[in-house]
């Protein structure tokens, strides 16, 4: 029998402490010499964890033993545990296996080959799964525990910052962040290049992350990239606060802001200094404001989508050409780049299009009495939201002043001797209602911003001079304010084989009204619609 020996650990400490590569391999050779068989190949996954099954040379060894020419009977493991921790994937693989003649035997898991040996393994992967379960719980919960105490839980850290031992009274040591004296200079040299410009002249990400390479600084021995270069200027460790728990391990999705835990770390930068480099990003973002507009001279495109009450794949529409170049078009991209099985597709004529969206919202967004419908149904609303960030508002100033009970209390603590003030847990203390009272101090500033923007008052004269510009703007032959007041007040154009629906949204007409600039408007869900809808026109 021709035998493909699979061993595997999770973690370091697994392989110094239990069941090691080398002994699950000398395990693994013991058996093939006493049942008489031969090795065909060995497999090892170190660091990789047996709840997927996306590990280089397991998949590897699942191609060969699929292939064609059937070089392998038997796939030999200590434990079945090494080889999956999911149970699903486990019956899954072991039925491909089975087609292809290749059977899975555990060395220490003694199994007849009957259906009711088949039950006993399938309940055994059941285990394993909730045995893994168990243990991610755990230390979960170990790991969450110690990032709230101010230790650092073995990540690779920001560049900048190392990590020292710290020892504890009882068990292990644990770790801190400090700052590195090697590579300190460059998230400060980044952030003023980025901030400031080089040699008088503005520079962006990607040209940033080319002076370093030029420069010769390295990222831990690679080079700088974009999205390194980003990382780096939106991390808030610079500034004192590090974030734990920010992602799902398994998934890699975003948890909840009010899941992550704060980290006190030394801050590199000031806090003004990395404001004004997350200010200078949003306002450079290809998909906001000015950016966003110079990127396709196209009066809809990026706004059109193909489909309307369920007829289209609700795909993109870009542009397309016909008559070699003659004419242009907006059409589906799904259609065009995947074929008429993803989509029977559509096509319509650009200047047909531009001229319908702009003479229909013209006509039936910014008339007199339903512009003035739309916009007095925003104030009513703005005005519930103003009371409600003016309780927001209340609340975070009476946490502040909680806090600086609490700072008071920790130096009280200091003063009477009960603690000393190079302790680390009055450090990590002071450090966490710090950095707690800065982000509170940066919600106190948005929100009394946003009160002080919606005191501003939509008066009937504002609306009708509103209507009146915005029409002729429209109306007019410059393509670029066209195309700038059109992605104001449009969001989506959804374009069916019997009707077109145009939307947009009420916050940016609104805002429109008062006078903010159209490339300062963000994105927004669609709160109106062009036909008669909840928002009812006006009676006539």
């Amino acid at each position: 029998m021709r035998v493909a020996i699979y061993a595997r650990v999770s973690t370091r400490k697994q392989a110094d402490n239990e069941l090691s590569i080398t002994d699950q391999i000398d395990w693994a050779e013991r058996w093939i010499a006493e049942h008489g068989a031969c090795k065909a190949a060995t497999f090892i996954d170190a660091g990789a964890s047996a709840t997927k099954d996306g590990r280089t040379e397991f998949q590897a060894m699942i191609a060969l033993a699929m292939s064609d020419d059937r070089p392998v009977d038997i796939i030999l493991v200590h434990s079945l545990s090494r080889l999956f921790r999911n149970a699903l994937h486990f019956m899954q693989y072991k039925e491909k296996l089975r087609r292809h003649k290749v059977r899975i035997i555990s060395i220490t898991q003694a199994f007849g080959d009957n259906p009711a040996a088949d039950l006993s393994v399938g309940m055994l992967a059941l285990f394993d799964e909730y045995h893994s379960a168990e243990n991610s719980k755990h230390v979960k919960r170990t790991m969450l525990a110690n990032a709230a105490n101010g230790f650092w839980n073995g990540q690779t850290p920001p560049i900048g910052y190392k990590t020292v031992a710290v020892p504890q009274p009882k068990g292990k040591d644990r770790r801190k962040l400090v700052i590195d004296l090697e590579t300190q200079h460059l998230p400060l040299f980044i952030f003023e290049t980025y901030v400031q410009g080089y040699k008088g002249r503005p520079i962006g990400i990607t040209n940033l992350a080319q002076l370093l390479n030029e420069r010769g600084e390295r990222l831990r021995g690679k080079p700088f990239s974009v999205s390194n270069v980003h990382a780096i200027l939106t991390n808030t460790a610079y500034i004192g606060v590090a974030f734990y728990n920010q992602r799902d391990s398994r998934t890699g999705e975003a948890r909840p802001e009010d899941e992550w835990v704060p980290i006190p770390v030394p801050p590199l930068i000031s806090e003004e200094l990395f404001y004004a480099a997350k200010a200078q990003m949003a306002a450079r973002d290809p998909k906001m404001g000015v950016a966003a507009v110079k990127t396709n001279g196209n009066l809809l495109t990026g706004s059109v989508v193909c489909g309307c009450g369920g007829d289209g794949c609700g795909g993109g529409m870009t542009t397309s050409t016909g008559k070699s170049g003659r004419y242009r078009y907006y059409a589906c991209h799904r259609r065009a780049a995947r074929g008429a099985t993803q989509c029977q597709g559509r096509r319509i004529r650009m200047d047909a299009l531009d001229d319908l969206v702009v003479n229909a919202v013209s006509e039936h967004i910014l008339g007199p009495d339903r512009l003035k419908a739309l916009l007095s149904a925003w104030i009513d609303r703005s005005e519930e939201v103003q009371v409600g960030r003016r309780e927001g508002l209340k609340q975070l100033r009476a946490r502040l002043t909680l806090l600086d009970g609490e700072s008071a209390n920790v130096i009280k603590l200091v003063r009477s001797g009960l603690y000393a003030p190079d302790d680390p847990q009055i450090a990590a203390e002071i450090a966490n209602i710090a950095a707690q009272k800065r982000a509170i101090a940066i919600d106190i500033d948005a929100l009394e911003r946003q009160i002080a923007d919606g005191e501003r008052r939509i008066t009937p004269e504002i609306v009708e001079k509103f209507g009146s510009l915005m029409r002729n703007k429209l109306r007019g032959q410059a393509s670029a304010a066209r195309r700038d007041y059109i992605r104001l007040l449009v969001d989506r154009i959804e374009v069916g084989h019997k009707e077109i629906r145009i939307s947009g949204s009420k916050a940016a007409l609104s805002r429109a009204a008062m006078g903010v600039p159209p490339h300062m408007v963000p994105k927004a869900e669609r709160k109106w619609c062009a036909r008669q809808d909840s928002n009812l026109w006006p009676p006539d």
